[in-house]
């Protein structure tokens, strides 16, 4: 029996184990006060004495490695290096590691040198070109298997897909929600100094970029579809600022809405059934709608003085959005009213920023509750980061004096934000901008390494 698996014809998915019962006592909160990294530990994966070849050694090692990579990379755990524990798996057989339940592991070992998650596998090649992986996580203080799973029939390029469908397995068990380890960024991007500015989509640690535009031309404000399957970027190609759809399976693009002036800043709503966008009239800026099969957009936000940046909630009850009507911009959020799924209509809206020179950028957490944004701080002359309640308050500062910090946008998950920076080395020294990320409440800052010259503009597509 052969199974599709994320789009390759991989293998079957059999679960040895698994306690689902058990999330809601071990969900972790990065947003409580006491939160702590989980400290975890992830041996070598074993290998089947019998089928102990040097190319299943190989993709053991690579299996092991991503894994590691992928759980690092959340922010959530806390990886506890070989030499840690080295005495423990010297008394162990590795064969152990393949059988289900706890088998013979003694957790009062691991406990003892501080190990509370630990992720145990085997690897076994199955025929000429194909393996299995036996993989389990065991929570160490409870002594119950957290995740299970026998992944068969994996060719050999297939060990990373692999190891990214169970990475997102052990979050959901620890967080309470989905994964990201399948899921793509969209960002502009340039690969060389002098080269024009191109659409790309990545993986979602910046990996993998790949160029979905060409032509000597910038390309503007890249956005996803809540289903992942569309993105809508600004295109100069024809000297105007022209909005247009991307259809990632198609790979082929088409132009939305082509009026005189600016059409930029393209946001699928929750559904997928209509686009809000800002257009302009003779210079007034304003925000618009269009369906993405085309046709002609209507005005949807206007007012005194610009209106701009235009964001669904994920519920789709509300939209936030960027307004200068009382001066400098700032975020306003607006409740809708749907006569049809491809009709909103504005019924209130409501200023949530008063502070800072400049406010811009609105994103919304997964949860419809919190929206990121950037904001200009006169003072400092920096754009930083802020979050708040999606009615304003409990305003926090996310980013500060690490160069400027714009266009925030939340995994899909909701635990981690990717922005982008021009600060050189964590310092407040600007540079080119690149893809930065973090946990949602400002900790653990890195740089997604995307490969090209300057990467900006991200926006977090679904995990599918």
């Amino acid at each position: 029996m052969k199974a599709g698996f994320l789009g390759l014809a991989l293998s079957v998915i059999i679960l040895i184990s698994g306690l689902p019962a058990l999330a809601g006592d071990i969900v972790v909160n990065i947003d409580s006060p006491q939160f702590r990294e989980v400290v975890a530990a992830i041996p070598a994966f074993a290998v089947n004495v019998a089928t102990a070849d040097s190319e299943t050694k190989a993709v053991a090692l690579e299996g092991n490695a991503e894994l590691l990579r992928l759980l690092q990379f959340t922010g959530i755990f806390k990886i506890m290096s070989d030499a840690a524990f080295s005495d423990i798996i010297q008394k162990s057989p590795p064969q152990i590691f393949a059988e289900s339940g706890l088998g013979t592991v003694n957790t009062v070992e691991w406990k003892t040198i501080g190990v509370e998650s630990l992720t145990l596998a085997e690897v076994s090649r199955e025929g000429s070109g194909t393996w299995s992986v036996a993989i389990r996580t065991i929570d160490v203080g409870r002594r119950e298997v957290l995740v299970g799973k026998k992944y068969t029939q994996i060719a050999r390029n297939q060990i990373i897909a692999v190891m990214r469908r169970y990475g997102d397995e052990v979050l959901r068990v620890y967080t309470g929600k989905s994964g990201i380890f399948n899921s793509k960024l969209v960002f502009i991007g340039k690969n060389s100094e002098r080269a024009s500015k191109q659409v790309y989509i990545s993986d979602f640690d910046g990996s993998n970029a790949v160029a979905i535009t060409k032509g000597n031309f910038p390309h503007l404000s890249p956005s996803f579809s809540a289903d992942g399957k569309f993105v809508t970027y600004t295109s100069y190609e024809e000297g105007n600022p022209d909005l247009f759809i991307y259809d990632v399976d198609k790979r082929t693009s088409r132009k939305l809405s082509g009026y005189k002036g600016i059409n930029s800043g393209g946001n699928f709503s929750p559904s997928g059934t209509v686009v809000a966008f800002t257009g302009s009239v003779k210079g007034d800026a304003d925000i618009y709608t269009v369906l993405p099969g085309g046709g002609t957009r209507k005005m949807f936000i206007s007012g005194s003085g610009l209106d701009v940046d235009p964001s669904f909630s994920p519920d789709g009850k509300k939209i936030a959005f960027v307004s200068g009507r009382f001066g400098n911009p700032h975020i306003f959020v607006a409740a809708l009213d749907w006569a049809s799924s491809s009709e909103p209509r504005v019924t209130s809206d409501k200023r949530l920023t008063y502070a800072g020179w400049y406010n811009a950028t609105p994103a919304w957490a997964p949860e419809s509750d919190r929206i990121a944004f950037a904001g200009y701080d006169k003072e400092i002359d920096r754009f930083d980061l802020f979050m708040m309640n999606a009615d304003g308050s409990k305003l926090e500062r996310l980013t500060l004096r690490t160069g400027d910090n714009e266009r925030p946008w939340f995994s899909p998950n909701g635990q981690n934000i990717v922005f982008m920076s021009n600060r050189t080395n964590g310092l407040n020294v600007k540079s080119v901008h690149q893809l930065f990320m973090m946990n949602r409440d400002g900790g653990n800052q890195r740089q997604l390494l995307t490969g090209l010259y300057e990467a900006q503009t991200p926006c977090w597509g679904p995990n599918l």
